[in-house]
């Protein structure tokens, strides 16, 4: 008996089937499980609520840095099912996308495809949360995967990079340090440039993907100093020391305390030491390092100068760079471009091999721990209470009432699974997704809510209102019912809802 589940082990773990049959299952069970949260739901009720294909091009362009492919394909979901669910499916199968290229067309060991496969993004967060960024990961994977189609044509690749840096804002700039890694090729390779004409075209190709993706990043001009904010543009140690610690919390899943030096520079050594293990590793393999460096480079000065990331999806993205520059690294012969000219690289090289093993390894072991916890605790806490609140509301019959619900960014989600607007104080309007620079939104405190209900109950006897913190403001000449709470949720989306009526002396 145990020597048979030992020999169906051994099968299972050599099997190049078992591990995506097995994350199709517990994928699939996982992403219905799923609840939806505003930053995924908010797509689809762009795609849903938008009245003209003008105006979902128009919403796309004010939702916040956003490119168009992911709110394109939400959009031809929707006209095809009417339920979000469609996109989480459509998400799962992205998924699915990417493991089959992992274990079909990539170059790791056996472990190693292991330990990748049930690890943080691909297993939880790119696979579960449905989002541009699950895109992303395919379409890089899929480029990794086709790399030697340049030596017949270059269109194929320019194509996937097209719709790489229109995924989201770090899929064009690793899609952009791949089209320079391509052109560092043909600029030092004379055997790639055999058509002159496929090189223009997937050239210009490429320049025209970008553009259009940085047309829907770039903020319309009526709100781009708002909506653009503040730069880094002064040199700041600790600010670098921050950024630097992205890297680290890319590898080891960990953000290191930005208040303390301390961990500041520990976190920001040891990325410093990983990062350089893995170019003594690739000193061998010119481009594949080319592109290490450009993607690497591009998004911590985008990180530094702009944008400083607190969840893994953003930088995590460093983490792919690293997988997708040692999957490149497989499609090149040794090199000692590099090394013959600092002989001390290649000596280094050769001392640092079991070092890079070793560190490559913790690597995906932190990875794998995260996504198997990531995994576990979306199955028994949600990501959200918007489901639970919108199946009560269904059962208690109260979905048909006039809503007023607050903060509109919060209630995404409840208005996705109701399939209905509500009325949002931010804009005084009746609506449903969320563009923090278009219109007339600000944000509005409790005091502010409870007074246009107020001029509200004018015209409705009765509102369901419907907060994502509990009413704490003094409510004169009104009468206020607390139905029930959703609490239950790690995210900020938890749902507060009371009956409001005029009090009788009103």
């Amino acid at each position: 008996m145990i020597r048979g589940s030992q020999h169906l082990l051994i099968r299972v773990y050599h099997s190049p089937w078992a591990a995506v049959i097995i994350v199709a299952v517990v994928g699939l069970i996982g992403t219905l499980n799923h609840t939806m949260w505003r930053d995924e739901m908010n797509v689809w009720l762009i795609a849903r609520d938008s009245p003209s294909f003008e105006a979902l091009i128009e919403n796309i362009h004010y939702d916040r840095a956003h490119p168009g492919l992911w709110h394109l394909l939400v959009a031809l979901l929707q006209a095809l099912f009417h339920s979000p669910i469609a996109m989480q499916v459509f998400h799962w199968l992205l998924a699915m996308g990417s493991t089959l290229l992992i274990w079909r067309s990539s170059p790791f060991t056996q472990a190693q495809k292991w330990l990748f496969t049930f690890g943080y993004l691909p297993f939880y967060e790119h696979l579960l949360i449905a989002r541009n960024y699950g895109v992303a990961m395919l379409l890089l994977f899929a480029t990794c995967a086709i790399w030697p189609s340049r030596k017949r044509a270059y269109w194929p690749l320019a194509g996937l990079l097209v719709l790489l840096a229109n995924s989201n804002v770090y899929g064009l700039l690793i899609a952009m340090a791949l089209a320079f890694t391509l052109a560092l090729e043909l600029l030092f390779d004379a055997k790639l440039r055999h058509n002159w004409l496929d090189i223009a075209f997937s050239g210009v190709l490429i320049l025209m993907g970008c553009a259009i993706s940085l047309y829907f990043i770039l903020p319309p001009f009526d709100v781009a100093t708002q909506a653009l904010g503040e730069y880094v543009l002064t040199f700041d140690p600790r600010h670098l020391l921050r950024t630097i610690g992205r890297l680290f919390g890319g590898y080891y899943l960990i953000i290191p305390n930005g208040k303390r030096y301390l961990d500041l520079i520990l976190c920001s050594t040891i990325a410093l030491a990983s990062f350089g293990l893995v170019v003594l590793h690739l000193a061998k393999k010119p481009y594949a390092l080319a592109f290490y460096l450009l993607g690497n480079g591009a998004i911590l000065w985008f990180t530094y100068v702009k944008f400083m990331p607190s969840a893994v999806r953003h930088f995590g993205n460093l983490y792919l760079v690293l997988i997708a520059a040692l999957w490149l690294s497989y499609h090149y012969g040794v090199s000692s471009t590099i090394a013959c000219r600092l002989p001390v690289i290649e000596q280094g090289q050769t001392q640092s091999l079991p070092w890079f093993k070793a560190m490559l390894t913790i690597v995906l072991l932190v990875h794998l721990l995260g996504g198997l916890a990531g995994f576990t605790i979306d199955l028994f806490l949600p990501y959200s209470a918007s489901r639970a609140a919108a199946a009560y509301m269904v059962e208690a019959n109260l979905q048909n009432a006039f809503i007023v619900a607050s903060r509109d960014a919060q209630m995404a989600s409840l208005s996705g699974y109701l399939n209905r607007q509500f009325y949002y104080p931010e804009r005084q309007i009746l609506g449903s997704y969320t563009l923090f620079f278009k219109g007339n939104r600000r944000e509005v405190t409790q005091l502010e809510v409870l007074q246009q209900v107020t001029n509200l109950l004018r015209e409705h006897p009765q509102i369901l209102l419907i907060l994502t913190k509990e009413l704490s403001t003094p409510t004169p000449g009104l009468t206020i019912q607390p139905i029930q709470s959703f609490t239950n949720t790690w995210q900020d989306e938890k749902y507060y809802l009371y009956w409001v009526s005029l009090s009788i002396h009103e």
